[in-house]
């Protein structure tokens, strides 16, 4: 069932091995122990994460519970905005969730002058847009590419899709970037699930008159601790990849849905199901576990990552295997424990040689590609 709306709990201190954190909620559709979690990270950076429970990368989601949560986002983005709108999802955590926004948005508002499109931290054959910086990533650069469709070309409105919005930075890199190719554009929204900038003129600074809408808002107080990161760092975790092979799930522009599910009987029998995504592969395989779980099945969705964390807090658990992109940057499997029951089937974009023989056995997964 939906969360408890929970405008004002009282402030919350989290401690984590890196710093403690402040958490402060202004208002919410969504209460926060609903949204999401708290872990330590891996990075100078930025010593903490936000842990979705509703995105289904960290933490195992139900198809369901993402759905109506990206509904309920979906309905708070005004309907007459100025089209062309584009949707633009941030890699990688935000690919599925702005795929999901914009399916949800056109069947709110029976607007067919929207498409969605998503940064990468692949090259591919196609020409680019622009490049942004993620300033407190792991990797914190973002190719975009210039959308395939004309009816993607000339956007009049922007809606600009993040899990959570810590300071601004980074969107506001993204939509200088996109403004400077595209001054057409008269409007911008910011769609997330948590927004952390309450008490700030974080949007000041944005090129375009900008909404900002969330399920939840509030303000974050990061205090270090003195602790120490991995030198090695910086070198190994802000590689680039490079897709030989490439289909157009969202990297160049749709307007449309790709719905390129498998259909031949799968293994696994009829118990307990988890469906991993791999990095930017997300979308399609929350697809099959939605229709997975409306044919009666116990399913949920989770999906490899980039980002390194510490175990404790959020992490109860932490595979780490190689990136089936090929980058040489260390990949993570997060609280996905293989003594829970679940039969694993791990979905990628990539050959089918890319995915880490270590990651297989671990999990004893099936492995099912798109190409």
């Amino acid at each position: 069932m939906s969360a408890v709306p929970d405008p004002a709990p009282s402030p919350r201190c989290i401690a984590l091995p890196t710093g403690q954190l402040t958490v402060s909620v202004e208002h919410a559709r969504w209460s926060l122990d609903a949204l999401c979690d708290f872990a330590a990270r891996e990075n100078p950076k930025r010593g903490y994460l936000v842990v979705s429970r509703v995105l289904g990368r960290h933490l195992p989601a139900q198809p369901s519970v993402m759905r109506r949560s990206v509904h309920d986002l979906a309905s708070a983005i005004p309907a007459d905005l100025p089209g062309p709108v584009l949707v633009v999802g941030l890699a990688e955590t935000a690919i599925c969730l702005g795929q999901m926004l914009h399916e949800e948005w056109r069947r709110r508002t029976g607007r067919e002058d929207a498409g969605f499109i998503h940064s990468t931290r692949q090259r591919v054959d196609a020409p680019l847009l622009c490049r942004f910086e993620e300033p407190h990533s792991h990797a914190s650069a973002h190719l975009i590419y210039r959308p395939q469709s004309d009816a993607l070309a000339h956007p009049r409105s922007l809606v600009i899709v993040d899990d959570e919005i810590s300071t601004g930075t980074t969107v506001r890199n993204l939509s200088a970037a996109l403004v400077a190719e595209w001054p057409q554009v008269e409007r911008i929204v910011v769609a997330t699930l948590t927004d952390w900038t309450a008490c700030t003129d974080r949007w000041s600074a944005m090129p375009r008159p900008t909404d900002v809408v969330s399920l939840l808002r509030g303000r974050l107080d990061w205090t270090a601790a003195d602790h120490r990161a991995d030198p090695a760092f910086e070198a190994r975790a802000g590689s680039l990849g490079t897709m030989a092979a490439h289909v157009n799930h969202g990297r160049l522009g749709r307007q449309d849905s790709p719905d390129t599910l498998p259909v031949e009987p799968l293994p696994g029998g009829t118990g307990p199901l988890r469906i991993i995504g791999t990095g930017e592969f997300t979308y399609l395989p929350f697809r099959f576990a939605e229709r997975l779980e409306a044919a009666g099945r116990d399913v949920v969705v989770q999906a490899t990552s980039r980002s390194p964390a510490r175990i404790g807090g959020a992490m109860a658990t932490r595979l780490c295997f190689g990136d089936n992109y090929d980058t040489g940057v260390a990949n993570y499997l997060y609280n996905a424990d293989p003594a829970d029951g679940r039969a694993n089937w791990i979905c990628h974009e990539t050959p089918i040689a890319s995915v880490d023989p270590a990651l297989i056995s671990a999990l004893d997964a099936s492995v099912l590609g798109w190409r």
